[in-house]
């Protein structure tokens, strides 16, 4: 992102431990060490004026990296940062959203409702439920949600001014589990021709991602709202049928 900006000064800021896990605006999880500081003059970039500064997380690598693989960090920063960790370049630390500390790994129910409604609002296209659960079990963080195995979802619509033309998301309260899928991205703006089949399968890949936190949920679903009847009625009547428990194997 500084190709056409001079940079003036850089500094690096460590963490203490406990450190913070953060996940960015697509959803990718990271342990932060740090803060990278960067002072450019962005007044060649444009809509930018003046002098700039911006903060990247630095952050730890996983299984997955060496120390060596640095993709595009820049020399004149890498040089500050931890010998286990990486500059993320490319990702301001105003977009990342902190999950939990290091030290005390867990995240409730509510504040994954939070999550999840964020980032699908802001990369539904590169966003997967299921994938980010694994993500979270891979760092080892605990998933407290409701252990009753009937979960009743009632679905209503959540409207916002980016997509209001088709009622923006079928929603349900945030004080229940959360399925969250974006109407619009599957009906025209008149909201004439609906892709009904695609919205009941994004219902199944999320239901398929809670069984991963707990494999016994069963979920109704209700909507006050008459053009939702038949998606509900597919729901209870057909969603389990998608659904591999480890009893039905």
């Amino acid at each position: 992102m500084y190709t056409h900006m001079k940079i003036i000064n850089s500094h690096y800021i460590p963490l203490p431990e406990p450190r913070w896990l953060i996940v960015d605006s697509k959803g990718t999880i990271y342990e932060q060490l740090g803060t990278m500081t960067i002072v450019a003059d962005a007044s060649k970039e444009k809509g930018e004026g003046g002098i700039k500064t911006y903060a990247h997380p630095v952050v730890a690598h996983t299984a997955f990296e060496t120390p060596e693989d640095k993709g595009d960090t820049m020399q004149f920063y890498t040089l500050l940062t931890p010998a286990n960790g990486k500059v993320l370049d490319d990702v301001l630390l105003e977009d990342c959203t902190p999950l939990c500390l290091s030290g005390h790994r867990s995240l409730t129910y509510l504040r994954f409702n939070a999550l999840f409604f964020r980032l699908t609002r802001t990369h539904y296209e590169d966003f997967y439920l299921e994938d980010f659960i694994e993500d979270l079990k891979f760092y080892a963080i605990k998933l407290l949600f409701p252990e009753k195995e009937l979960q009743e979802i009632h679905i209503t619509t959540f409207s916002e001014k980016e997509h209001p033309e088709n009622g923006g998301f079928l929603i349900n309260d945030l004080t229940e589990i959360l399925f969250l899928v974006p109407f619009w991205a599957y009906a025209d703006k008149k909201g004439v021709h609906i892709k009904w089949d695609e919205i009941f399968m994004e219902y199944v890949n999320q239901a398929r991602a809670y069984l991963k936190i707990n494999p016994n949920y069963r979920f109704h679903f209700s909507s006050s709202l008459e053009i939702l009847e038949p998606l509900v009625e597919r729901l209870n009547n057909e969603l389990n049928d998608y659904l591999e428990r480890k009893e039905e194997k």
